[in-house]
């Protein structure tokens, strides 16, 4: 029986005095990938609000004897109401599932749509050290997300990482 290792895909870096260690994950793009989260935030995760909770999608077929020629099968609306739902409920649980102070953060913002303003006071902090956080909430989301959408199978994947 043969057993077949493949390596985790690690960079080597030099590290100070020419010592090499190794990374087992890509090096992230930390400013670029802020920018891909905010983006999501302020467009997609709003859209995919919309469309996951749009009840009318979900409705009983019309049996009146009459032809209709849509071109839209009500399935697909379902599918796709579905996908939108579970989408959502990643996104959700993503958020839950950062460490407390990003969690705050994000749910406040994106979850009970508060301003920025609110966030910074409702937690304490003043205005520059709260952006910095946020920051870090955004990073840490990433991650999260990446994790909770690799749970839905290859094609739900989202990765809004910016790899080096």
């Amino acid at each position: 029986m043969t057993i077949c290792y493949r390596p985790p895909p690690f960079n080597i870096i030099n590290y100070y005095e020419g010592a090499e260690i190794m990374i087992f994950f890509p090096e992230i793009d930390e400013k670029e990938t802020l920018v891909k989260v905010k983006a999501f935030f302020k467009y997609d995760f709003r859209k995919l609000e919309r469309l996951a909770g749009y009840d009318g999608v979900i409705s009983s077929p019309s049996f009146d004897g009459l032809p209709h020629s849509t071109g839209k099968s009500p399935d697909n609306y379902f599918v796709n109401h579905a996908s939108y739902a579970e989408l959502l409920k990643a996104i959700k649980t993503a958020i839950e599932t950062c460490t407390d102070g990003n969690k705050a953060i994000l749910k406040g913002c994106y979850i009970h749509n508060l301003t920025n303003l609110q966030v910074q006071l409702r937690i304490g902090y003043s205005r520059s050290y709260y952006y910095t956080l946020k920051d870090k909430a955004y990073l840490e989301f990433a991650d999260r997300l990446l994790i909770e959408t690799a749970k839905l199978g290859d094609e739900n994947i989202i990765d809004l990482h910016v790899y080096k």
